[in-house]
C-alpha cells in the first residue's frame, strides 16, 4: 500500500494546550517546549462491505513541540513527531504488506500571527497560524504524504469568568488519500474545525476538547471529543493526560486516544514603558523673584515716615537708685 500521513490530531507547540490553543502569542523572548506521548488505538480498518482487515491496531507516538516569541505580535514553532512503535493484524488474506513499526513523522515549520490580543485591550485573542509540513517522514510507517502539506487555521479565544472558550477553524492542503477513490488531481483540501473550554487558575485545570476534520477524498467526517487535566508542578513547568473516543472510520481516526506529556513555559517579564521624550528638570532660578537693583546714586533706601510711629512714646521718670530717709 503506498505511504501517507496517518496522523490527524494537530499539536500546538505555543499558549493553551498541546491539544488546542487558545489565540495567545508568547511574549517577546518567550520560550515553550512540550513532549507528548499518546496511544492510539485501531486507527486504521480496512472495509470492504462485510470483511475488515486492521491495517493498525495499536500504535504509539512521540511529538516534540517547542515555539519562540519574536515580536508581539510574531511566533515562530516546530513540530517534530516519531512513530515509537505499532501493530496492525494479519494482511496476508489481502494481500498487503504490514505498515514499519517504526519511523519519523511529518515535521511541521509554522509562524503564529497575532491580530487581536487581550493584553492589548482588545475583547478576544485572534491568532493566524501559518504551517508547512516536510515529506521527509516515513512512508513505510504510514507517516509521510507523497509531497508538501500547507495549513492556515485562524484561532480566537477570551476569558469568561473562570472558563476560557476557544474556536478555531482552518484549511490544509495535502496529498490524496491513496485508499480514497482516483480522482484527477493529486492534491485535496481538509477542513479542519475545533471548539474547547478550560478552567483557569493556578492549581489543577480541566479542559474538554471536540475536534472535526471534513475531507474532499472522505466520505465521512473525522471527529474526536477529548477530555483532559493539567496540574502546574511550578510556574513554568505543567503535567498534562487526555483521553477519548473518535468518531468515524476515516483513515487516522482511532477508536481510543490517550494523551500524556510535560510541557515548560517561560516568559520575561514585561518591560516598563520609555516616555517617547525626557522629563524635563525645572531649575532653581526659574521660580525665584526678580532682585531688586540699588538705586544709581548709590544711596541706600531708608524707611519712610509712614513706618515711624505717628506718636512719641511718653516718658516716665526713671526710679532712683535708693530711697531716701523722711525728715526728722
Amino acid at each position: 500500500m503506498p505511504g501517507f500521513e496517518l496522523e490527524r490530531l494537530e499539536v500546538n507547540p505555543g499558549r493553551g494546550s498541546m491539544v488546542s490553543g487558545n489565540g495567545e502569542l508568547l511574549v517577546p523572548g518567550g520560550v515553550s517546549v512540550g513532549m507528548v506521548g499518546h496511544y492510539q488505538h485501531l486507527p486504521l480498518v480496512l472495509r470492504n462491505g462485510e470483511n475488515r482487515a486492521e491495517m493498525l491496531r495499536s500504535r504509539a507516538s512521540a511529538v516534540l513541540a517547542g515555539s519562540y516569541g519574536v515580536l508581539p505580535w510574531l511566533e515562530v514553532g516546530a513540530i517534530l513527531p516519531v512513530v515509537l512503535w505499532q501493530k496492525g493484524g494479519d494482511l496476508g488474506f489481502v494481500g498487503l504488506k504490514p505498515a514499519a513499526s517504526q519511523g519519523l513523522g511529518t515535521p511541521v515549520l509554522q509562524a503564529r500571527l497575532g491580530l487581536l490580543a487581550r493584553r492589548d485591550e482588545h475583547p478576544v485573542d485572534l491568532a493566524l497560524d501559518l504551517a508547512a509540513g516536510l515529506p521527509v517522514g516515513s512512508a513505510e510507517a504510514l507517516a509521510r504524504d507523497a509531497g508538501m502539506r500547507f495549513r492556515a487555521r485562524a484561532t480566537v479565544g477570551t476569558q469568561l469568568g473562570w472558563l476560557h472558550p476557544t474556536l478555531d477553524a482552518g484549511v490544509l492542503l495535502r496529498s490524496r488519500d491513496p485508499l480514497a477513490t482516483p480522482a484527477a488531481s493529486d492534491q485535496t483540501l481538509e477542513v479542519r474545525m475545533g471548539a474547547s473550554v478550560a478552567t483557569v487558575g493556578k492549581g489543577l485545570r480541566g479542559e474538554l476538547a471536540l475536534r472535526g476534520a471534513f475531507a474532499a477524498d472522505s466520505r465521512q467526517p473525522s471527529v474526536e471529543l477529548l477530555a483532559g487535566g493539567h496540574l502546574p508542578l511550578s510556574n513554568e513547568l505543567e503535567l498534562f493526560a487526555w483521553g477519548g473516543p473518535g468518531f468515524g472510520a476515516t483513515p487516522g481516526t482511532p477508536i481510543v486516544r490517550v494523551l500524556m506529556g510535560v510541557s515548560f513555559r517561560t516568559e520575561p517579564p514585561p518591560r516598563m514603558e520609555r516616555l517617547p521624550e525626557p522629563v524635563p528638570h525645572f531649575r532653581l532660578e526659574e521660580h525665584q523673584p526678580p532682585r531688586q537693583e540699588p538705586p544709581r546714586d548709590g544711596a541706600m533706601p531708608v524707611p519712610t515716615r509712614e513706618l515711624l510711629p505717628s506718636e512719641p512714646l511718653p516718658s516716665e521718670p526713671l526710679p532712683s537708685a535708693r530711697a531716701e530717709r523722711p525728715a526728722p
